[in-house]
């Protein structure tokens, strides 16, 4: 775990301490996202630059092409009116493994040491061939473990990933974990108690990731079998149809029969189709429920069962007209899309006309990375 960390140092140059706060840098399925905030007197964090570039081709081709990703970095600082070159960014999902780790409280003042023996264990080959990182879940326990949230990525993987980014010009000031910062942009928008339960459903393709936060704690990360592919799958076989059509019947008529379609944006809208939609797809769905009910449960351990509970979604699926609806019926619990709303600009009326719901959840993962050293939580 030394041995990691002074890896890192070495690697990076120390954080600056300007007005504006780093490049947040980002890589979702489908497009390459930079955000940089800026912390004015009186409006508080605005947004300062962004930039949103799709691919050429997959992420998965773009992350085995040094020279194409490099000039992707290159050409969004070209087109984005960013200040410095300082970025906080995090591994791609498909590169780093997440998992809570527990490990004796006697240990705690050599917590590293403890869990890089316990992670020598989990992993293929000598740990020293792989990039490890951690955040304290729990520090004070009855059962006398602590716990811990693991981040681990081969260590040619994030060699490769932070040399695309300084042949591009950027100096990495922090490499971390990207529930770290989803949990960083939810708790800063927050006002309420600190001992709320929040599950964030970040739905990808063909899996998607549940990050739960308990107050102002990360909890844990994991990734489930839920994803786009697996609902419109569920929908095209049986009716014989095909995922662009299966698509289309789900953004025209929604998954909540409860909509009358009335109102003239909705006037192709069948309460009919709507409802049959969601017999086929509440399957999958509870799916989903009984994942979200298990770390709900590990949420009411950790925080003795205190404080509210509640459900975000942020994703493709999360913009299907009823999901929200859906998934709320489903778990009776409430249930948000992560939005401009939760953006720590939103106040900001110029930016906000300027940006939409569904683009401000796609680079919500970039903002939160942004907003490291900028909230007064940290």
């Amino acid at each position: 775990m030394s041995a990691v960390k002074q890896w890192f140092d070495r690697r990076r140059l120390e954080p600056g301490t300007a007005a504006h706060g780093p490049i947040g840098v980002y890589l979702t399925e489908e497009h390459l996202h930079l955000v940089q905030l800026q912390r004015q007197a009186e409006e508080g964090i605005v947004l300062r630059s962004h930039e949103s570039l799709k691919y050429p081709g997959s992420r998965k081709e773009l992350l085995v092409s040094s020279t194409v990703i490099s000039k992707l970095f290159r050409r969004a600082l070209r087109d984005g009116n960013f200040i410095g070159r300082n970025v906080v960014s995090a591994m791609p999902p498909e590169q780093v493994r997440v998992m809570s780790v527990s490990y004796p409280a006697r240990a705690a003042k050599s917590a590293a040491n403890s869990i890089a023996k316990l992670m020598a264990d989990r992993v293929d080959g000598p740990l020293t061939d792989y990039v490890v990182d951690y955040v304290p879940t729990r520090t004070v326990s009855g059962d006398g473990d602590r716990l811990a949230l693991v981040a681990v990525s081969r260590l040619e993987h994030a060699n490769a990933y932070l040399d695309s980014l300084e042949s591009a010009g950027l100096h990495v000031d922090y490499l971390e974990i990207g529930s770290l910062a989803i949990q960083r942009l939810i708790e800063f928008r927050s006002s309420t108690s600190e001992y709320e339960n929040v599950i964030v459903v970040n739905d990808g393709q063909a899996t998607s990731h549940l990050t739960t936060i308990s107050g102002n704690r990360l909890l844990a990360d994991q990734e489930i079998r839920f994803g786009v592919e697996r609902i419109l799958n569920a929908i095209a076989e049986p009716l014989e149809l095909s995922i662009n059509v299966a698509r289309d019947l789900v953004l025209t008529h929604g998954l909540d029969p409860l909509r009358t379609g009335t109102d003239s944006t909705d006037s192709n809208l069948d309460a009919e189709v709507a409802r049959t939609l969601v017999q086929i797809v509440r399957p999958e769905f509870m799916r989903l429920v009984r994942e979200i009910d298990r770390a709900f449960l590990f949420a009411d351990s950790e925080s003795q069962g205190e404080g509210e509970k509640k459900i975000m979604i942020v994703g493709e699926i999360a913009q299907w007209p009823g999901v929200a609806a859906l998934l709320g019926s489903l778990t009776k619990l409430r249930v948000e899309k992560l939005g401009l709303d939760h953006m720590p600009f939103a106040t900001d009326s110029e930016i906000v006309a300027k940006i939409s719901d569904r683009q401000a959840a796609e680079m919500s993962t970039a903002v939160g990375l942004a907003l490291r050293g900028m909230s007064v939580h940290e």
